[in-house]
């Protein structure tokens, strides 16, 4: 177990990333104006090519499918640890409802557990801490399905994702919008002051970082407008963009497709125009 353990984290330490997390642990002394956060709702949604032309900056997508806003935190995390933005764009919805890890914490993470951010982050949000960290192979072994053979001997033979991590946008296609009546965006757990957002909050703070908080667009069948009200009473600069788009734009009712995402970050970048040139006026 011990020698498994070990040469399962060299290739994972040493090869060429496959996951935007292993990206970030390796990305070093790099400068970005713009840097977009989130779940697939970012990734899938933000050009961040696009963006650079409309706004002359130099932006990165670091939105991952199925991230929550504690998988954003240890992001925000890593990437501020070596690296430096001027402005950071979180997109929120019902995740500010979670304050649990989604298994880009509890798998993708585990090869660098002897990285001090990620050791600390895995403490204080996994259960199962101690013996992840100190059980040889225990943490392979429970999360084979992510970091298991199959994806160890990708990484091993260099096997290369199918996205641009330096730009990390990832385009959908089609649309496939559900025959359903309209139905409200409705509360899960309840919506209170997120105590990850608060981090996220004093760690962008600390490194003089301007926190721009957004929400993406829903097809016509979701009715938003109820939850994020109740949204904006915890958040009053949330910036609205989460209807007005033509079902046709749509990958699924949560998700745009390559046409609609470009659309969304022209909307995005005409919404923040201002906000950008006010804060480059006063550096």
């Amino acid at each position: 177990m011990f020698v498994l353990d070990s040469g399962y984290t060299y290739v994972y330490q040493s090869a060429q990333p496959r996951n935007k997390l292993q990206y970030i642990i390796q990305l070093n002394q790099q400068k970005f104006d713009v840097v977009f956060l989130g779940s697939s709702r970012v990734a899938n949604h933000i050009d961040s090519e696009l963006f650079d032309q409309l706004s002359h900056k130099k932006s990165i997508n670091l939105g991952v499918q199925g991230a929550n806003l504690v998988d954003n935190l240890l992001q925000l995390k890593l990437f501020l640890s070596k690296n430096s933005t001027d402005y950071l764009f979180l997109q929120i919805d019902d995740n500010l409802e979670y304050c649990k890890p989604s298994n880009i914490s509890q798998a993708e993470a585990m090869p660098f557990l002897n990285n001090p951010i990620v050791s600390e982050h895995s403490k204080k949000f996994i259960d199962e801490y101690v013996y992840l960290k100190y059980i040889p192979f225990y943490r392979y072994a429970l999360n084979d399905a992510k970091i298991g053979f199959r994806e160890l001997f990708f990484s091993a033979i260099g096997k290369k994702p199918s996205i641009d991590f330096s730009k990390g946008f990832m385009p959908k296609y089609g649309h496939s919008i559900p025959n359903q009546p309209r139905q409200e965006l409705k509360e899960v757990h309840g919506l209170n002051q997120n105590p990850i957002l608060r981090e996220m909050k004093a760690l962008c703070q600390e490194h003089q970082v301007h926190l721009v908080l957004f929400i993406s667009p829903y097809c016509s069948k979701i009715d938003p407008e109820n939850y994020i009200k109740k949204m904006k009473l915890l958040e009053p600069n949330l910036i609205d963009l989460s209807q007005g788009y033509d079902d046709s734009l749509f990958f699924n009712c949560g998700h745009l497709n390559q046409k609609g995402a470009e659309i969304f970050t022209q909307r995005l970048y005409t919404n923040t125009q201002k906000l950008l040139s006010a804060q480059e006026h006063i550096k």
